[in-house]
């Protein structure tokens, strides 16, 4: 631990006091030049060979090339004197100008030699330290983007270039490429049909972060200070009115996320238009429930009545339309278009209902109304329905544009349904009072529509389907579950669908083993080289129980695939076994993975994996800081420390020579005493610090 906390603080020491000030990497950074850097000057030297000739016989040569304007003759002569003076800055910029001007065979050529000379100069800003060097890079990086079009980085590039030198000639260039390609108003768009409706202003380059106040560049008349929102892009004025005009202006200064901003004001006058006449419906849920009122609401804006349609779907279509999710081009629980719904009422369906819904009509207000199924459409036979919904009268002009559409059956059966090794565990309740149901017909069927089988539930709701019947295959692979009472009551479960997907937020789970399961698992995640690694297998089967007698074999891979390891372990008590791994101090680090076999030649009933890094665990948190300019050898100086914890490191600092000061979360040691000596060892090169 000592020797930890005295290389640390000899590291600090070091840059606190033995180095100037170094800047941080240069603003105008592009990976992709940085890769091609490396493969341009592999090339080089690859085209380039042996390089007999002195660097001032190449350059007269390549000057003499110039001035005859064999530009391809200069390319190669100046990557020979590149490949004997890879820092030779001048060389690299006059490269990169040469590759411009050579005259291509064809546009794949002039591309190659543009991309080319954008890398030479790349290389040149990044080697030199010179401003005038710097700014004759960035220069030439400029012209080599604006000539294939990629403004972003000519305009990034000329920036920094005039930063470092102000030309009048690449002012007046970038400022012509400012005004047509910068940063500037694109466009703008009024939402009027939502409930508060809002102005909205596209920009070509992203903003400024969501917490910057644009007040001071949008004014709005009548308002003293907007209510704004900025999101990538775009800048929206929001709480606007509708039915109301509004003299909205941009003003110059607007800043962006590109170190521009807006060059010119802008006024716009804005009316928001009452919204359109609109109908929706509130939620995909489908399942009405059989007893009380069956009401599907209904979401009416600037409309009086609403047109509805109701069709019906049958119980032997139901695989169809359900599982497989078509229906022309639609899926189930999707929007249907006009064109589909015909469709669906010649060929799969037939249409129960169609009427109109008087509702109210407050001018631009939403208007919830629930539509009365039993009383409109009566009896409902078994099936899945669709509702359709317009504003009334009907405008039946687009065939492909979505109507508002609701699925639904109505139903007082709720059916679970678990899979697993013994079969497909069917349980049906009742959604109005959770009681189980007996006596329900349930119906497995196929995805090429057979019925598979049928059983009926017993006085615990419960059904069981037999493995065999699980195990199907295409055609063959069980689909829906149907449920139906003596009574008429109708429901349906999709078997193809997970209830609950998580499988976007990283949480799939892990398939059901056959046969024995294995847990593996070691006692952290990441090892140093050199340490010892506890792997722990607990191997169960089917049931959970532990399984002992079973032989169990772990091998552990290397991350580059290779095997490292194979051990066949023994059952240390209740299916428990333990491994213990030696890391050599020469492994190679990355991911590690562990499998565990009851069959070496077949798959692996259980795996885990760990890292094999070279890290420092932190152990201690601390900022010095000191008056110092510098030290002395041989002599002391005093040292104001700033930790976050307690820790052992004062009781042991506290015998060395140097005098730490108290902050308002240290400790006070007015007099270090003598455990080391602070020594300071000076070549020719650069200072260094070091504790004995």
């Amino acid at each position: 631990m000592l020797a930890f906390v005295r290389a640390g603080l000899a590291a600090a020491l070091l840059a606190a006091f033995s180095f100037p000030a170094f800047s941080a990497d240069k603003p105008f950074q592009r990976d992709e030049l940085a890769d091609s850097a490396i493969r341009l000057e592999a090339q080089i030297k690859k085209d380039a060979g042996a390089v007999v000739k002195p660097a001032a016989t190449l350059r007269r040569e390549a000057e003499a090339a110039v001035q005859k304007s064999d530009y391809r003759a200069a390319t190669r002569l100046l990557g020979q004197i590149v490949t004997a003076a890879p820092n030779d800055v001048s060389s690299w910029l006059r490269l990169g100008r040469a590759l411009l001007q050579v005259t291509a065979t064809d546009e794949a050529e002039r591309r190659t030699l543009t991309e080319r000379a954008a890398t030479a100069a790349y290389i040149a800003y990044q080697r030199t330290s010179a401003r005038n060097e710097e700014a004759d890079a960035l220069v030439l990086l400029g012209r080599t983007f604006s000539d294939r079009k990629l403004w972003r980085p000519a305009l990034d590039a000329m920036r920094l270039s005039l930063e470092l030198r102000e030309t009048a000639e690449l002012r007046g260039t970038y400022e012509r490429m400012r005004d047509e390609h910068g940063f500037r108003l694109l466009d703008y768009s009024v939402d009027a049909d939502a409930a508060s409706p809002r102005a909205c202003f596209q920009f070509s380059e992203a903003l400024l972060s969501r917490r910057t106040d644009f007040s001071p560049f949008v004014a709005v008349a009548g308002q003293d200070k907007p209510a704004l929102s900025a999101d990538d892009k775009q800048l929206c004025v929001e709480g606007l009115k509708h039915g109301e005009r509004y003299a909205i202006t941009l003003r110059a200064g607007l800043p962006s996320g590109v170190k521009e901003t807006l060059a010119k004001s802008a006024d716009f006058t804005i009316y928001v238009r009452d919204r359109k006449p609109f109908v929706r419906f509130t939620s995909k849920a489908y399942v009405l429930p059989r007893t009380g009122q069956r009401g599907i609401p209904l979401v009416s804006i600037n409309t009086a009545a609403v047109a509805v349609a109701i069709y019906r779907i049958g119980d032997r279509n139901l695989v169809d339309t359900v599982v497989s999710g078509e229906y022309g081009d639609a899926r189930f629980q999707r929007a249907l278009d006009r064109s589909q719904l015909r469709r669906l009422a010649d060929s799969k369906g037939a249409k129960v209902w169609s009427g109109e819904l008087k509702v109210e009509n407050p001018l631009n207000a939403e208007i919830t109304t629930a539509f009365p199924v039993d009383e409109a459409a009566g009896n409902l036979a078994p099936g899945v329905y669709v509702m359709s919904a317009e504003p009334a009268p009907a405008k039946p002009d687009d065939d492909f544009q979505d109507m508002a559409t609701q699925w639904f059956i109505v139903s007082d059966l709720g059916l679970t349904a678990y899979s697993g090794h013994d079969g497909i565990h069917a349980l049906v309740h009742s959604l109005a009072s959770t009681d189980a149901r007996d006596g329900v017909e349930l119906r497995l069927i196929a995805r090429n529509n057979e019925v598979l089988a049928v059983r009926q539930t017993d006085a615990a709701g419960q059904a069981l389907f037999e493995p065999g019947l699980a195990r199907g295959e295409g055609g063959s692979a069980p689909a829906l579950l149907v449920a139906a009472d003596p009574k008429g009551d109708y429901a349906f479960l999709d078997l193809k669908r997970a209830a609950f997907d998580l499988s976007d937020r990283g949480v799939t789970g892990r398939a059901v083993p056959a046969g024995l399961d294995a847990f593996v698992y070691t006692e952290r995640g990441v090892y140093r080289t050199g340490e010892t690694v506890h792997i722990t297998s607990l191997l169960r089967d089917a049931k959970g129980l532990a399984a002992p007698g079973a032989a169990l074999t772990l091998v552990v891979t290397r991350p580059d695939g290779v095997e490292y390891r194979r051990a066949v372990v023994a059952d240390q008590g209740l299916g428990g076994r333990n491994l213990d791994l030696a890391i050599t101090p020469s492994a190679s680090t990355g991911t590690w993975r562990v499998s565990a076999y009851t069959d070496p030649k077949g798959a692996p009933v259980g795996e885990t994996s760990f890292l094999v890094e070279d890290y420092v665990p932190d152990r201690i948190e601390f900022d010095i800081a000191t008056t110092a300019a510098s030290i002395a050898k041989g002599t002391s100086v005093e040292v104001t420390v700033d930790r976050s914890f307690e820790s052992v490191w004062f009781a042991e600092m506290a015998k060395s020579n140097l005098s730490v000061g108290a902050s308002s979360n240290s400790t006070s040691a007015p007099a270090l005493r003598d455990l080391g000596t602070l020594n300071t060892r000076r070549d020719e090169h650069e200072p260094a610090v070091t504790v004995a």
